[in-house]
């Protein structure tokens, strides 16, 4: 009859898992690898990056080759506003090897070597990047908003950063950049587009945002105290690695907005999406002025007076302050769903 009767569960036993197991509260957790410096994981980033970079660019070249193309100005950056779409389409592959790849690929890679079950708090690289599960569409909405009213003070820093004296240098390198945007934005097709929403809207965002935030910037936070600064740095860095010295401040602005919306969330598709839309828009909107269905040139100059600029600032407060209590509102319904199921 004692075999009948059912195994006692011990008062320790750790809930769902199998008794045979053994598992109780008084066992040690099982075994994890300490968290690495935070040198070695952004020179490891760092040497990363330039290895995907080298491997773009080798990987053009070879593709130039067997096709025969004629690649000197494409790998020195040139692209002229008139250029015709076999040399547009040239570039849109060079710089989708040579930029967005290597930035998904280190940035992926970097937390896949160091987050693999490092410690109890990130039992995996896809937690410590805060990407395992999807925002909701609300969320989602509530990001780009915060980017869309933030769009007339990022302009209106734009203009600002044109004012300031400039080496000649730089200049010239502003102007090339320029002329070759204004190259790629020019589209004649549907397929036109769709190619720039990927290699210039969709890639950079994910790949920015991993490298940015998803390792820079949570590293920094593990070493600087005030998680502000942290992503104060972070958007600096962010804006200064583009080389477009002209928007330096509008970018820099740009990346403090991406920079807290991750924090805030915790969750990078989050700050993804947010970075499509801002560049989406752009990619969109010149689409639309070339084929006459809008007015707005966004390649040139927009004069944005300081009023607008003065509102677009209360309004990005004011939209970062209701995610904010949105965002408490759903962890403290979160508590309670828990405590009723418990």
């Amino acid at each position: 009859m004692q075999d009948d009767l059912p195994t006692p569960i011990p008062d320790n036993h750790l809930p769902g898992l199998p008794l045979e197991q053994g598992l109780t509260f008084n066992q040690p957790p099982p075994p994890y690898r300490p968290e690495p410096k935070v040198r070695l994981i952004l020179l490891v980033q760092l040497l990363l990056f330039i290895l995907f970079l080298l491997l773009g660019w080798l990987l053009f070249q070879l593709i130039s080759a067997v096709a025969g193309w004629d690649s000197s100005n494409v790998l020195l950056g040139k692209l002229s506003a008139d250029a015709p779409p076999s040399e547009r389409w040239q570039m849109r592959l060079f710089l989708g090897l040579s930029s967005p790849l290597p930035f998904v690929a280190a940035g992926l890679a970097t937390a896949w070597i160091f987050y693999r079950r490092v410690s109890a708090g990130f039992p995996g690289w896809r937690d410590y990047l805060a990407m395992r599960h999807w925002p909701s569409p609300g969320r989602v909405g509530q990001a780009c908003l915060l980017l869309l009213v933030a769009m007339p003070l990022v302009l209106f820093l734009l203009m600002v950063s044109k004012l300031l004296p400039m080496p000649e240098l730089f200049h010239s390198m502003e102007e090339s950049t320029n002329e070759m945007l204004k190259g790629l934005l020019q589209m004649d097709s549907i397929w036109e587009l769709l190619a720039n929403l990927l290699l210039i809207a969709l890639l950079p965002a994910l790949g920015e945002e991993l490298v940015f935030r998803g390792v820079l910037q949570q590293q920094l936070m593990r070493r600087i105290a005030n998680p502000w600064v942290a992503i104060v740095v972070t958007a600096t860095i962010f804006s200064a690695i583009h080389g477009q010295f002209e928007g330096f401040l509008s970018r820099l602005l740009l990346g403090f907005l991406l920079g807290w919306l991750y924090w805030r969330t915790r969750n990078l598709w989050v700050a993804v999406a947010a970075h499509f839309f801002n560049n989406g828009l752009q990619v969109v909107g010149q689409y639309l002025f070339h084929r006459e269905i809008s007015t707005v040139d966004l390649e040139e100059d927009v004069q944005v007076p300081w009023f607008a600029a003065l509102l677009s600032a209360l309004l990005v407060i004011g939209v970062m302050r209701w995610i904010d209590r949105q965002r408490e509102a759903g962890e403290q319904v979160e508590i309670i769903n828990n405590q009723e199921v418990k």
